[in-house]
């Protein structure tokens, strides 16, 4: 029975240690705050990004009526052909937040240092949700964000400490969303 607690008291004690920043895919870098990395050799990084961030304004009948609605684009990118979520009205009126997989979106590197890679952790839509604001008439306007967020898995080799770059591109579909070119700065390994 002894040797049990000590086993479980090693485990929770693992377990409470602390992480830094972009060692674990819940707790990434944000790619859009840090232009250069710091991490240890042979540890992977990971980094989060959005990218297609829209905000949008909704016009739809009340609750009780029909969910007729038209949508004014505020900010970000031309509408897209197929929208992430083709009813934001219909969405919001059960949740605050929203998302749904980006299935079509990949990654192509560019320049990787020999041992480097850069892998699609996560892809996702992202819908934030505004308040439902009543006008007269019974019509609601609904301020939303949408965004497509990325979740990138860097593996680092066990190389020399030093600054390497790293370049790739985001797609999704025939449509190249973005290119990333960043700069990672190894120390020792762990």
């Amino acid at each position: 029975m002894g040797r049990w607690w000590l086993g479980l008291l090693a485990l929770v004690a693992g377990a409470c240690a602390p992480t830094y920043l972009g060692s674990v895919p819940y707790h990434p870098y944000d790619l859009d705050d840090f232009p250069v990395f710091t991490s240890p050799a042979g540890a992977p990084l990971y980094g989060q990004r959005r990218y297609l961030e829209q905000r949008g304004t909704a016009v739809a009948r009340g609750a009780g009526g029909r969910l007729g609605f038209f949508i004014t684009l505020e900010f970000g990118l031309p509408a897209r052909p197929t929208p992430p979520f083709p009813d934001p009205v219909f969405s919001c009126r059960f949740a605050s937040a929203d998302e749904r997989p980006a299935a079509e979106v990949r990654l192509v590197p560019l320049e990787l240092p020999p041992g480097f890679a850069v892998y699609l952790e996560k892809a996702r839509y992202r819908l934030r949700c505004g308040p439902f604001e009543r006008l007269e008439g019974g019509l609601e306007v609904l301020r939303y964000t949408t965004w497509l967020e990325v979740l990138y898995r860097f593996e680092m080799p066990l190389v020399a400490p030093g600054t390497y770059r790293l370049a790739w591109q985001l797609w999704e579909g025939n449509q190249l969303l973005a290119e990333e070119d960043r700069r990672f700065t190894l120390t020792q390994s762990p």
